[in-house]
């Protein structure tokens, strides 16, 4: 799985979504840069397959995939028929969106029988897979995240990172030890900065 480092903002005078690669690759129609302090740094994995990788920016750069992944359960069954009926998108558009979503890997789906007045129908259900979840969140305010699948997720995203680390020092004769000082750097900096705050 490749793993990007992305940051996310949003303007308050806009709600346009902003995404930078940690190559400064801006993903937006804006030209404005960002200062480091003020992202908010997400590791987002992506599939090695191209046309999956192509599929997901597809979806984040429509205002109907992202609507779509707003609108998403994290960790329960959404049915098609009220996400069609909860945006003002067409039924055409949001099945399109779906398909690619279930395609790149972000989404498993069903269909459930349910018994109404008159007689028993089929539903279609869409729950978000592991990578799916980690997109929904990214899209989220870390506010309205709860606690515990916070550190769930951060854990999660933390093991498929290291794991690419491992993978990249082997390949590029790197030593590990780097990034044990890097990480305790940043975390004797923060520290640092709490205190000052404190005091």
């Amino acid at each position: 799985m490749l793993i990007r480092l992305i940051g996310f903002r949003k303007n308050a005078s806009n709600t346009e979504s902003y995404l930078t690669s940690t190559n400064r690759y801006v993903r937006v129609r804006s030209r404005l840069k960002l200062e480091e302090e003020r992202v908010w740094p997400y590791v987002l994995p992506f599939p090695l397959e191209p046309e999956k990788r192509k599929l997901i920016w597809s979806i984040l750069q429509s205002r109907v995939g992202m609507s779509i992944l707003t609108k998403l359960k994290i960790e329960d069954r959404t049915y098609q028929q009220n996400l069609i009926k909860g945006t003002h998108y067409s039924n055409k558009s949001i099945i399109e969106y779906l398909k690619r979503m279930v395609s790149a890997g972000m989404l498993e789906h069903g269909m459930e029988q349910v018994s109404t007045e008159k007689r028993n129908v089929w539903v279609k259900w869409y729950t978000p897979t592991r990578l799916g979840r980690w997109f929904i969140l990214f899209l989220k305010p870390p506010g309205e995240i709860p606690s515990d699948l916070a550190r769930k997720t951060i854990e999660e995203l933390f093991q498929v990172y290291s794991s690419s680390i491992v993978e990249v020092c082997e390949k590029y004769g790197i030593n590990l030890d780097s990034f044990h000082r890097i990480l305790n750097e940043q975390y004797l900096k923060k520290t640092s900065k709490d205190t000052q705050k404190e005091a």
